[in-house]
C-alpha cells in the first residue's frame, strides 16, 4: 500500500488506512453492474458513444470486452466522439495484471450482452423526465441484497464498478432529492461536465414532480423511483449485504457517491413499510447489520482533481462516513494521442476503472508508470489491431 499514486480524499486518514488494510487481506473479485437509463438519450447528456444510436449498446459492449477482448454486439467498443477510448481499457489492463475474476450483474440493461450474467432486473430505466423512471425499485433492492449476501461470503474483497451511460445525470438528480447539494459539484464524461444542461433538466423534472432538494430524504426508494436509475439501488443493496462479511470498494466517482448517499439514507430509515414485503426481513437485516468500516469508494484522479467539480465537497456531505480514494492516473506521456485526451477532461471514469487501478496499486504496489504500458497494450489490441 506504499504506492505514491494512491490519493486519500477522506479527511479521516486513520479510517482510510484501516479500510485499505482490510482490503488487502483477501484477493479482489470484480463485479460490474450494468443498466440503461433513457436519460442518456437526451441530447448533450452523455458522451459514452460516438452517436445516440450507439449509447444504448455501450454497457453491453464494455462487459463483452471484459470477457472476450472485444465487443460482440457492435463492431467495436464505443468511444467518445472526440476519440478517447472507453475506460474499459483501464479496467481490462488492471484486471489482467491482478489476475482478478469477475461477475457481471444486469440491473436492467436494454441490450443483453453475450456474457454470463447474474440478473437483478430486466427493465431498463426510463428518463428522469418521465413520472417513474424506475418502476421496480423494491424488487431491485431485494435482488441486490440477495446477490450481495452470497458474493460477500466468497472470501474476497468485492470491487463493484458500473457501466451506465447517462449515469452521472441520474446520480446528480438522486443526490439532490436525497438532500445533498450536488449542483455544480459533479464530474462527468466531457470537459467542463456540461453542468448547466444537466441541472436544467433535473430542475425541470423535479418541479414537474413537486420535488425540491431534500424532498425524499426520508423515502430513498421513492427517490430512486422518481429520479434515479436501476443500477443505483441494486448496487446499494449488494454493498449493504456484502459488507457484513467482506470489504466492498464502490468503484466510481459521481455515481458511487450517489450510491453511498443512498446507502446512508437507507440506514436512517425508521419505517420499513416501503421495503418489499416478500423480502422484508432480509432487507431489514442487511440495513441493520451493515458494517460501515467495510465500505469505501474509489475513483480516478481525473474525477477527484476535476477543476469543474467538487468531489471532496460531495464526500464531506455523505450521510454515512465512507472513506474515498482516487488512483492517480496520467496519460500525458502516452504514445497515443487518443489516450492523452483523458488529460483534457474527456471520459475520466467508468466500468470500475479507478477502483481496479487502485486495486493494482494496493495489492501489487504499482504506480501509474507501471500500469500505463499495460493500458496502452490493451488500447492497441482493441482499437488499433485489424
Amino acid at each position: 500500500m506504499s504506492s505514491p499514486d494512491i490519493i486519500t480524499i477522506t479527511e479521516d486518514e486513520k479510517a482510510a488506512g484501516n479500510f485499505l488494510r482490510l482490503c488487502v487481506r483477501q484477493p479482489p473479485l470484480f463485479i460490474c453492474s450494468i443498466a440503461t437509463t433513457e436519460t442518456a438519450a437526451i441530447p448533450g447528456i452523455s458522451a459514452a458513444g460516438a452517436n445516440p444510436e450507439v449509447i444504448c449498446y455501450t454497457a453491453a459492449a464494455d462487459v463483452e470486452a471484459l470477457y472476450y477482448g472485444k465487443a460482440r454486439c457492435l463492431d467495436k467498443i464505443p468511444e467518445n466522439p472526440q476519440g478517447p477510448p472507453s475506460p474499459v481499457i483501464i479496467t481490462m489492463a488492471a484486471r489482467e495484471t491482478l489476475n482478478c475474476p469477475m461477475i457481471i450483474v444486469d440491473a436492467g440493461n436494454y441490450i443483453k450482452p453475450q456474457v454470463p450474467l447474474l440478473v437483478a432486473g430486466q427493465t431498463p430505466g426510463k428518463s428522469i423526465t418521465t413520472p417513474l423512471p424506475v418502476e421496480n425499485v423494491q424488487e431491485l433492492l431485494a435482488q441486490g441484497i440477495m446477490i450481495g449476501d452470497n458474493l460477500g461470503q466468497l472470501g474476497r474483497t468485492l470491487v463493484m464498478g458500473e457501466s451506465v451511460p447517462g449515469g452521472t445525470t441520474t446520480a446528480l438528480a438522486l443526490m439532490e432529492v436525497l438532500g445533498i447539494g450536488a449542483f455544480g459539484k459533479i464530474s462527468g464524461s466531457m470537459p467542463g461536465n456540461n453542468p448547466s444542461l444537466k441541472e436544467k433538466i433535473i430542475t425541470r423534472a423535479m418541479a414537474e414532480k413537486g420535488l425540491v432538494r431534500g424532498s425524499l430524504v426520508s423515502d430513498p426508494l421513492a427517490a430512486v423511483s422518481m429520479m434515479g436509475d436501476p443500477m443505483q439501488i441494486v448496487q446499494a443493496g449488494m454493498a449493504l449485504a456484502a459488507s457484513r462479511y467482506t470489504p466492498v470498494i464502490l468503484g466510481g466517482g459521481t455515481q458511487m457517491l450517489a450510491v453511498a448517499v443512498l446507502i446512508g439514507r437507507l440506514l436512517e430509515q425508521q419505517n420499513f413499510d416501503r421495503l418489499p414485503a416478500m423480502h422484508r426481513e432480509r432487507c431489514i437485516a442487511a440495513i441493520k447489520n451493515v458494517r460501515l468500516e467495510n465500505l469505501g469508494i474509489a475513483t480516478t484522479s481525473w474525477v477527484s482533481e476535476d477543476n469543474y467539480a467538487d468531489i471532496r465537497g460531495l464526500a464531506k456531505q455523505l450521510p454515512a462516513k465512507i472513506p474515498m480514494y482516487a488512483a492517480r492516473l496520467n496519460f500525458i506521456t502516452s504514445r497515443h494521442k487518443n489516450l492523452q485526451l483523458y488529460e483534457q477532461g474527456f471520459v475520466k471514469e467508468g466500468v470500475g476503472a479507478g477502483a481496479l487501478a487502485l486495486s493494482a496499486f494496493i495489492y501489487l504496489e504499482m504506480d501509474n508508470s507501471d500500469l500505463l504500458p499495460a493500458i496502452e497494450a490493451v488500447y492497441e489490441r482493441i482499437y488499433l489491431s485489424d
